[in-house]
């Protein structure tokens, strides 16, 4: 159980693929967002947070047969399975949280105990209580054999590169696991009257580019180098914040003071996936951004979701050395399985 994903099979593996169980237990007494499943046929049903509807959904997200029938027409060999986000549920107190976390690692284990070659499992921690996300983190590893969490892109509004998230960078970095860092309830989208699909296609990827640049600007990877961490949609807006970020760091000054390492440099040591829907950007992404550590990540099984998987790598102009670490060299090494 040390290194799961040794078991893996190979070729292509989506890094970015979401599970929702089939049914929630009843959850802890007046938790008023508690999920629960409202099965609309036997293959469709809609999550429902407390009594509002979040999300209509499919087997394709609590159904491993199905799921791998889409990854074998797809050629992915394996699917990194991670939460639907909203179930990070960081709205919650302990006692729920721990109840959500327990749930969600327990069902991510049994796919991958189920079908070890298919599937790696990043489950999940209360990073709302770190204290008690650094207990959870070794549950991920000890208890439930995972490679890794998934954590939104902000903590009830806090950036992952606040300081007080330490703790749970040491931890993940001493136990060897991997971070999936999504996006999750945009900052810049909040309290806005805007259209529903700006949260997502705009939102989205202005948050996790927030959260990489905290991370810069605090030195996290540069005071965790072992941390292994990932970021959805491509990193979002991240690549000219970057540049930008590079730019005035250039010029010294107090900017400079604060950040000990070049911000590019420690960009280039974070992962990335390739859910950016276009080929020319995603080329800039393995070739610019953090070369070697972009891997492919689809956001299956949403209606977003990128289809033709490996078809869109392959139309992306690299290199074979380039497109075999897009296709599974930088899942494996972010998962930590070392050839």
């Amino acid at each position: 159980m040390n290194n799961p994903s040794a078991r893996l099979k190979a070729g292509p593996v989506d890094m970015h693929s979401h599970m929702t169980p089939r049914d929630f237990p009843a959850g802890p007494a007046g938790e008023a967002r508690w999920p629960c499943m409202q099965h609309t046929s036997a293959t469709t049903g809609t999550v429902m947070m407390g009594d509002k509807p979040f999300r209509q959904l499919d087997n394709r997200s609590w159904d491993r047969r199905k799921r791998m029938e889409d990854m074998d027409r797809d050629g992915v060999s394996v699917h990194a399975l991670s939460p639907m986000p909203e179930l990070l549920s960081y709205w919650f107190g302990p006692d729920s949280a721990t109840a959500m976390c327990d749930l969600m690692n327990q069902d991510i284990a049994d796919h991958c105990a189920a079908e070890p070659s298919r599937f790696a499992g990043l489950g999940m921690v209360p990073m709302q209580d770190p204290a008690l996300a650094v207990k959870h983190l070794e549950r991920v590893k000890n208890v439930y054999g995972l490679s890794g969490i998934e954590v939104g892109s902000n903590i009830n509004g806090k950036y992952l590169g606040d300081r007080s998230f330490d703790p749970v960078w040491e931890a993940a970095e001493s136990l060897g696991l991997a971070v999936y860092a999504h996006a999750l309830h945009p900052l810049a989208t909040e309290g806005h009257d805007l259209p529903m699909v700006l949260t997502n296609a705009a939102g989205f990827p202005i948050d996790t580019a927030m959260t990489v640049a905290s991370m810069l600007a605090n030195d996290t990877i540069g005071r965790f180098p072992n941390l292994r961490i990932g970021f959805s949609h491509g990193g979002g807006a991240v690549a000219p914040i970057v540049h930008r970020l590079d730019w005035v760091w250039n010029l010294g000054g107090g900017m400079a003071e604060s950040m000990p390492n070049r911000p590019r440099d420690m960009a280039a040591k974070m992962y990335f996936d390739s859910n950016v829907y276009d080929t020319a950007y995603l080329k800039h992404l393995c070739e610019h951004l953090a070369p070697g550590h972009i891997f492919l990540g689809t956001d299956y099984p949403y209606v977003i979701e990128q289809t033709d998987p490996v078809g869109y790598a392959k139309r992306a102009d690299l290199d074979k050395d380039q497109l075999d670490s897009l296709l599974f060299g930088a899942a494996h090494e972010f998962l930590h399985h070392h050839h």
